[in-house]
Parts: C-alpha cells; structure tokens; sequence
C-alpha cells in the first residue's frame, strides 16, 4: 500500500511537533513536509503534491480560510482538514463551504487525529454529522418545495435508491458500508454516488451532503 502523504501547516512549530508524533503512530502516513505560513505551505504542497494537508485556521498571513481555497486550487487537489483550538459552528460551515474535507479540535486524541485522515482520504466526510447540521442550521437555503425529504429529492430528480444513498453520504459512511446497510455492490453505491452528485450539481460527495442538509433533503419522513 502506498503511504499517504500529509503535509502540516501551522505557524507553532510545538503543533506541528505534535501532530507528526501522533502521525508517527499509523505506519501507512507518511509527513510530506511541514510549514509555518500559508504561502510557505503551498509551495511545498506544489513541490510534494500531498493527498491530506492538515490546516491550522488561524494564519500569520490572513486566515486558515482563504489559505484552503487555495491549496483546493492545486492539481491535484489535496483534502484539506481544519485544525483548530476553536470550536466554532460559523468556522465549521464556512471551511465546509470553501472545500474544506474535515475539522479537527486540536484537544483530539491521536486516535481521532488517524481516523480523519483515514476517513477524508476515503472520500468522507470527516465531521460529526450532529455539528454539521448545527452548523449549517442558521444559515440555509430555502428548500425546495414539498412536504417530506422524499418529496423534496424527487425536485432533483433522485431515486428512492439514491436518496437512501444520500442519507449514508450525509452520515458519513463509506461506500461499503452504505453498500452494506442497502444491501448492494460497493460499486453500485460509487455509482449512485456519482449521479447524486450531478443532480444536485455538486463539485463532490462532502458538497452533495452539505446541500442536502440545506435543502431539506434529510429531515425525517415521519411525522
């Protein structure tokens, strides 16, 4: 198996320490590099083409924020995780809204640590879904027209089969595990996956499940 590259950027080189200690423990990652600005960090990014970056929010040079737009600009694009001594719901939604793949307190264990990046690296979504939908409760879309979620998908045009993909998407389960619970092939929920994504017009899974909480797709059926 190949190693995973993670590149640290934080401007406290103790963090930075920190996190490659606890890095140190899974023998599949790999630190791709460290650095201790955003700028610092994109070039070595360029230069080592990590597939995980972990991201302090609070940046010398501007925020943490900006700097993820910017690492999600690179080809190929790197998941990004938010680190952060803030537990804060508007910091949650706005580094999911700019394409951030998950979101870590830096009070975390080094087994919570592990398992995002094993998780974003898996294509999920590597937050709480209970603090993603606090945080995007204050702020969504109006949603669509229609009494329950069902309803409400059927306006995207997704089928009762995708919409309980959704539902898994949204949990942050991976594919094999919604393949698991719906009782079909890993590849017929990746299929699935992959029409969500273009009915809703998301550029990925993690903007699909943010969309479908926004837009009342997600809520219970039952009265």
């Amino acid at each position: 198996m190949e190693p995973v590259r993670v590149l640290l950027v934080d401007d406290h080189e103790m963090a930075r320490r920190g996190l490659a200690a606890m890095l140190a423990t899974a023998p599949w990652i790999e630190i791709a590099g460290e650095a201790g600005s955003c700028a610092e960090g994109v070039e070595v990014a360029r230069a080592t083409a990590p597939r995980v970056v972990l991201l302090d929010i609070r940046m010398p040079e501007g925020d943490g924020l900006s700097c993820l737009e910017t690492f999600r600009s690179l080809e190929p694009p790197p998941a990004v995780v938010i680190v952060t001594l803030y537990d804060d719901r508007r910091y949650v939604l706005e580094a999911l809204r700019r394409g951030a793949a998950g979101y870590l307190l830096k009070d975390a264990t080094t087994a919570q640590v592990v398992e995002t990046i094993a998780k974003v690296v898996d294509g999920q979504l590597a937050i709480e879904p209970d603090l993603l939908r606090e945080a995007l409760a204050a702020r969504r879309d109006e949603p669509v027209p229609g009494t329950t979620a069902r309803e409400r998908a059927l306006a995207f045009a997704l089928t009762s089969r995708e919409h309980d993909v959704l539902r898994g998407v949204a949990e942050g389960l991976t594919n094999k595990e919604i393949g698991a619970r719906l009782q079909i092939s890993e590849d017929t929920v990746k299929k699935h996956v992959q029409n969500i994504i273009w009915k809703l017009r998301a550029a990925d899974r993690t903007q699909a499940a943010i969309l479908a909480y926004r837009l009342g797709l997600l809520e219970s059926d039952e009265a």
